[in-house]
């Protein structure tokens, strides 16, 4: 099925699911999973809706992939404060996380090779990120998910909102999108691509970082 443009919709999540509140203001672990979980499948409708498609039961594969509806499929991802989900008629990853620093730079070496990270001068956790969520989207798309994130190499930075990978004999283009101090990664592939943004209520359409 041909998709285009592409529509990833991002969400901000205002909730008690923030780990600076306590108490009875706080949700239970379980209870802030299954919040983030209808939030981001709320996100995901907003794409089927923006891109003219109906999605049925949503299920997965044994390994916990997305399984493609009438040949739409389908990525979503969240975090605490942010979710981001799509629907493409191709293979599709996206995925969403919080930038802030670690506590160890060993991180970079299990995230990918010196060769990968002699691409940028002076790589830093904004680069990590970038890094990561582009791995985890394009990894998302096969099916196969984290174990994969040094088989999938970075080969260039095209700019600050584009990666390239070399992964499975092919190369995947990523598109990244910075959203509240967060980031999200899309597999692009050279789609026009018109990202979404909202919060649970409502949601706008918005040109950029």
């Amino acid at each position: 099925m041909d998709i285009t443009p592409l529509y990833p919709v991002i969400l901000s999540v205002s909730h008690p699911a923030s780990d600076r509140l306590s108490g009875s203001d706080r949700l239970s672990g379980r209870k802030k999973n299954a919040l983030l979980q209808r939030t981001a499948r709320q996100a995901l409708s907003f794409s089927a809706q923006r891109s003219g498609v109906a999605l049925g039961t949503l299920s997965k594969d044994g390994r916990g992939a997305p399984l493609p509806i009438d040949g739409v499929y389908w990525s979503l991802s969240h975090k605490t404060y942010c979710v981001a989900a799509v629907v493409s008629g191709e293979r599709i990853g996206i995925d969403v996380e919080e930038l802030r620093p670690r506590s160890s730079r060993d991180l970079f070496a299990y995230l990918a090779a010196p060769d990968e990270w002699r691409l940028c001068s002076d790589p830093g956790w904004d680069l990590f990120y970038r890094y990561w969520t582009a791995k985890e989207a394009a990894t998302k798309a096969t099916g196969v998910g984290i174990r994969d994130l040094r088989v999938c190499k970075v080969i260039a930075i095209p700019d600050e909102r584009h990666l390239v990978l070399d992964y499975e004999h092919r190369l995947w283009n990523i598109e990244h999108y910075w959203y509240k101090n967060h980031i999200i990664s899309l597999v692009a592939d050279n789609k026009p691509i018109e990202w979404v943004v909202g919060d649970e209520r409502w949601i706008v359409g918005d040109e950029g970082r």
